[in-house]
């Protein structure tokens, strides 16, 4: 799709389909900046990866550490492996590691066709399920508590657990990448991904926002104003962009997912519903799951 352009007042809107990586960075870091404000702390990332003789990565997850509260982010394996006790040992390895770093409380989340069924059995409970998350599938949150710490769980011969406190990108991405390639065996169509910017007359970004379309699916991943233009309806004009954008490419629905300080109200006054609740997601923030039509569903409400 071709980068296309328009203007309101002194501001420039840019948008683009592939998305910006200068905006999606732009973007993360203001997220985290924000995060980290409203939680009182950084996350701590850590990997959990499974290497076989090579040091070639069979299976993995990557929890991220946050005090009293941990969250299993991804947790990935390999197929020759299911079924032989590498899940298990990744999850009993997540909670002995969160216990150590102070955390009572694990989550996670993972789709209808990703084996819901299967965390129930280590002790996690549902805190809810975001029915028709993309394509038709039910996504699906758990949490764990009280942890405890308990042996390590034996792995397949010619296997072995390799514990990084500061993960390699590299790492990350391998453990990504093949739960990915696990997803697409489902879901149709690679998603991608779209943002939009707001730029002034002096060539400044003073807002931006970013999503991921998915078949017929917008999701809102971030949404950022610079302090000097908030109030002026800035980050309206910004998320109409992206679901204008979404719904050019046959996106029918927009899904939001913020915590309590990511101003869920903002979303629920522009004609969002709310679709699911957790109280205590992450250190006492609450957060909605949001959804509203754009382009052909409006008839389908």
């Amino acid at each position: 799709m071709p980068d296309s352009l328009s203007r309101r007042s002194t501001l420039t809107f840019y948008r683009r389909h592939p998305a910006d990586g200068d905006v999606m960075a732009w973007l993360h870091e203001r997220a985290m900046v924000a995060e980290r404000s409203a939680l009182g702390m950084d996350r701590k990332p850590l990997g959990l990866f499974i290497r076989d003789t090579g040091g070639v990565i069979q299976a993995g997850a990557v929890v991220w550490l946050y005090g009293p509260d941990a969250y299993i982010h991804v947790l990935w394996v390999d197929a020759p492996w299911r079924g032989q006790g590498l899940g298990a040992a990744l999850l009993r390895a997540a909670e002995n590691a969160a216990v150590a770093a102070g955390a009572g409380r694990l989550y996670l989340s993972t789709m209808g066709f990703q084996g819901p069924d299967y965390y129930p059995r280590y002790g996690f409970e549902s805190q809810g399920v975001f029915a028709d998350f993309t394509w038709g599938h039910d996504r699906h949150y758990f949490s764990k508590a009280p942890l405890s710490i308990a042996p390590a769980l034996p792995l397949p011969a010619g296997l072995f657990l390799h514990r990084a406190e500061a993960p390699d990108p590299a790492d990350i991405a391998a453990v990504e990448n093949g739960l990915d390639a696990h997803w697409y065996l489902t879901i149709p169509d690679p998603y991608t991904e779209l943002t939009v910017e707001a730029v002034d007359s002096g060539g400044i970004r003073v807002a931006a926002g970013l999503a991921v379309l998915d078949g017929a699916y917008l999701t809102l991943v971030d949404l950022a104003v610079v302090p000097l233009w908030r109030g002026k309806g800035l980050g309206r004009q910004v998320l109409g962009e992206l679901e204008r954008l979404g719904a050019e490419a046959g996106c029918r629905w927009a899904t939001i997912m913020p915590m309590d300080y990511q101003c869920p109200d903002f979303f629920l006054h522009l004609g969002y519903a709310r679709r699911m609740r957790v109280e205590n997601y992450l250190l006492g923030q609450g957060r909605d799951w949001l959804r509203r039509a754009i382009g052909d569903a409006s008839g389908d409400e």
